[in-house]
């Protein structure tokens, strides 16, 4: 039930605003459909693993979302760091993400 609460948490304040801002900066940017495609697919299947984290460290999780929210940290970071998983499509988005402000 916690993690319920926390992947919806998630959800609302990390994985949907990542997805509209990370892929439309990098449709903006002419980056390749495929460069676009692994990033928004990474961030979907984000959720469920930063859901786990924060359940199991919900200190962790309010101040990442705080970070976030009050521009002290950018969408792309905080997955990078913590999901592993999305390192190849971040790094893959770089080039296009370098500029990209919170």
């Amino acid at each position: 039930m916690i993690r319920d609460l926390f992947f919806t948490l998630v959800t609302w304040l990390v994985v949907e605003p990542a997805q509209a801002q990370l892929a439309e900066r990098l449709r903006q940017l002419a980056a390749p459909p495929a460069v676009v495609q692994q990033v928004t697919t990474c961030i979907s299947a984000a959720g469920p693993a930063l859901a786990d984290r924060y359940s199991e460290a919900p200190v962790h999780g309010v101040v990442t979302a705080l970070r976030l929210w009050t521009g002290l940290t950018r969408y792309d970071a905080v997955l990078g760091a913590e999901v592993p998983e999305c390192g190849p499509a971040l790094r893959a988005a770089q080039p296009y993400l370098s500029g990209l402000a919170t």
